[in-house]
């Protein structure tokens, strides 16, 4: 008689180091996806800022990069 029971089998030092390389790599993905989504948002809200100031001002965006580079340069 045969047991369906799949018998139990100690873990290798090779399935050990699937499971941390595996676990490594979704940790480093999901801390890109976070970072990403972080950089998206940030760039959004300088995008709003500039439009903003734009509107108050009159200046376009290329001409307020202008006026911080000439305001860097003393």
């Amino acid at each position: 008689m045969t047991s369906s029971i799949p018998s139990f089998r100690p873990s290798t030092q090779a399935d050990d180091t699937w499971f941390l390389n595996t676990a490594a790599q979704q940790i480093r993905e999901a801390e890109l996806k976070r970072a990403e989504r972080l950089n998206g948002r940030l760039a959004m809200l300088g995008f709003l800022i500039g439009v903003a100031i734009e509107a108050l001002t009159g200046h376009g965006i290329l001409q307020q990069l202008a006026d911080v580079a000439l305001l860097s340069q003393g």
